[in-house]
């Protein structure tokens, strides 16, 4: 197969408040063009999440391209990847602490354990703002979008079709309240709701992870490989980080100790393709004390990449602050998802920007664009443990004329990770041709 993939470098102003300032970041770019030149629709802009995914290098890696894109966008677009700044191959944030001190629980009970904390938080971002400068306070989504429409000017594009998943929904919703005429058509998967002030975000993810914990504990009944299969998963889960309470579990060169467990856990009840690891998992701590098996979804897989990760996403959340508060979002989080004690996505995120000493602009609201805004195509899976259906739903709501796709079954997004081929061919087709009628998923019951 052919791979006609173009690699490039954009510079953009590092504070577009100031776009004649000399401060510069260089953007990278990829592009590879349509198959079928003769029927080609455009340019498709995408962003695959994180936050920091890198967008290029699913382009520069021809088998990973055809993966990810059905034939139907490969044939009629040309796709362009744009890494955002601070990411992969736009100038990548880098901090001198890493962003989780073992000594300041995420899950404060007590004013005193909040106040530790906010400073432990305040540590690392310093920690990046040393090390990244100043393009650590201008890495929110409202920055990256105004990139993407710098680089779809430089293409000599009038309008694109643009892919958000997940975290990718955010830029999409920045994008679209600063340029909505530049949108042809837009598809969301995975969709984060910004209207949500905290506590009901919480709320929502919470009780998505103890619904994901269920489908968990369900398929390990059903299915006989399964290593906990027969046996009490529930308990399991309620031993093994008992276990890590009295002493971190060794994993690998690192420990994890019962927050960092449950983290891991979060992460491997993410997608149905991890559940046989999770139960694996499990049995190995419940028979020998050791979590090496979970230590590839804890947050020590990817050290530099979860200090990216919450550099950005501290620039797109306002989090409870004040330490009563912080206390009252332990005590939601772990009331809605007692199993694994209120770890989730929204929290780790939530807990992790609490006292972020790098102001950001970004406060929570609707979607705010206007009535001829394109028809938008949402898509939302009945159990998605990371960006739940409410939020989805939510959304579809705020954006006039739009259609949500809902399908059933397990998993964070349809395009990853294979857990809904037909909304990702349903999404293929709409953004060839955004006036195409869209219908409920095969598979759909909800």
């Amino acid at each position: 197969m052919t791979h006609p993939v173009r690699c490039t470098r954009i510079g953009v102003p590092v504070d577009w408040s100031t776009k004649d300032s000399p401060a510069r970041v260089d953007l990278r770019v990829a592009k590879v063009t349509a198959s079928r030149p003769e029927a080609r629709v455009g340019v498709l802009l995408f962003n695959p999440g994180g936050p920091g995914a890198s967008a290029a290098s699913l382009l520069t890696d021809p088998a990973v391209f055809a993966d990810y894109f059905p034939t139907d966008l490969r044939e009629r677009f040309d796709i362009v990847g744009v890494d955002p700044r601070g990411v992969g191959g736009s100038q990548p944030i880098s901090c001198a602490q890493p962003p989780d001190d073992p000594a300041a629980t995420r899950f404060p009970t007590t004013a005193r354990q909040a106040g530790q904390l906010v400073v432990a938080n305040a540590r690392f971002a310093l920690s990046c703002l040393d090390k990244a400068g100043a393009l650590i306070r201008h890495v929110g989504t409202e920055s990256v979008a105004r990139d993407l429409d710098h680089v779809r000017s430089r293409l000599g594009e009038e309008r694109i079709s643009f892919l958000g998943v997940s975290y990718g929904t955010m830029v999409a919703q920045s994008y679209a309240e600063l340029f909505p005429h530049r949108l042809r058509a837009l598809a969301l998967d995975g969709v984060v709701d910004r209207a949500q002030p905290w506590r009901q975000a919480i709320e929502v993810n919470a009780s998505a992870v103890e619904d994901g914990v269920s489908r968990f504990v369900a398929w390990c009944a059903a299915t006989p490989t399964c290593a906990l299969h027969g046996q009490d998963v529930r308990g399991a889960i309620s031993r093994a980080l008992a276990r890590a309470d009295v002493s971190p579990l060794p994993a690998g060169d690192r420990t994890l100790n019962a927050e960092l467990l449950a983290t891991a856990l979060n992460a491997a009840i993410s997608s149905p393709g991890f559940f046989s690891f999770a139960a694996k998992g499990l049995r190995a701590i419940v028979d020998r004390g050791d979590a090496t098996t979970l230590l590839p979804f804890s947050p020590y897989n990817d050290l530099p990449g979860r200090a990216v990760y919450r550099a950005i996403a501290c620039q797109g959340v306002t989090p409870p602050q004040r330490a009563d508060e912080l206390v009252e979002a332990t005590r939601l989080s772990r009331k809605l998802s007692p199993t694994l004690r209120g770890a989730s996505d929204g929290w780790d995120i939530l807990s992790g920007c609490a006292g972020w000493p790098i102001p950001t602009s970004w406060r929570p609201h609707g979607w705010r664009v206007p009535s001829d805004f394109p028809r938008a195509l949402l898509l939302s899976g009945s159990h998605d443990v990371s960006t739940p259906r409410p939020w989805a739903e939510n959304v579809h709501r705020q954006i006039p004329n739009s259609v949500l796709l809902r399908w059933d079954g397990d998993g964070h997004t349809a395009w990853l990770g294979g857990h809904s081929p037909q909304a990702k061919q349903a999404a293929a087709r709409y953004l060839v041709d955004p006036a195409t009628p869209v219908s409920t998923v095969s598979s759909s019951t909800r």
